[in-house]
């Protein structure tokens, strides 16, 4: 990632310095398998330099980093509970042995996020 493809590289704290498509495959599979069932929740895609998010309406967004891909699915929820809803998922999945390394800390980093967006 040094540049030299014409792509900005935009840091995140998450995947760390290097990225893969491996890990951003894995950052789309903890998203949507922790925000599954929650209404009007973009799905989310891995994309080689990030992701793309897509509404049940069509609309379509690109995102750069893990915080940036929480951010746009938290702003779907509107009411209180389902924000409430989704952090218990958070914070379900983080905890689970099952899902250590590079989901737990995408889940962690999405339960904070919310946690903030719930107050």
């Amino acid at each position: 990632m040094c540049g030299a493809c014409g792509r900005t590289t935009v840091p995140d704290p998450v995947l760390g310095v290097v990225r893969t498509t491996r890990q951003h495959l894995i950052v789309a599979q903890t998203v949507n398998a922790i925000s599954k069932g929650q209404p009007g929740v973009p799905y989310v895609t891995a994309l080689s330099d990030g992701w793309l998010l897509s509404a049940p309406t069509g609309s379509k967004r690109i995102c750069h980093t893990v915080e940036e891909v929480w951010a746009a699915v938290i702003s779907v929820f509107t009411d209180p509970s389902l924000l409430s809803r989704l952090l218990k998922h958070q914070q379900a999945y983080a905890d689970d042995p099952d899902n250590e390394g590079l989901p737990a800390r995408t889940a962690q980093v999405g339960s904070g996020l919310t946690a903030r967006a719930a107050v």
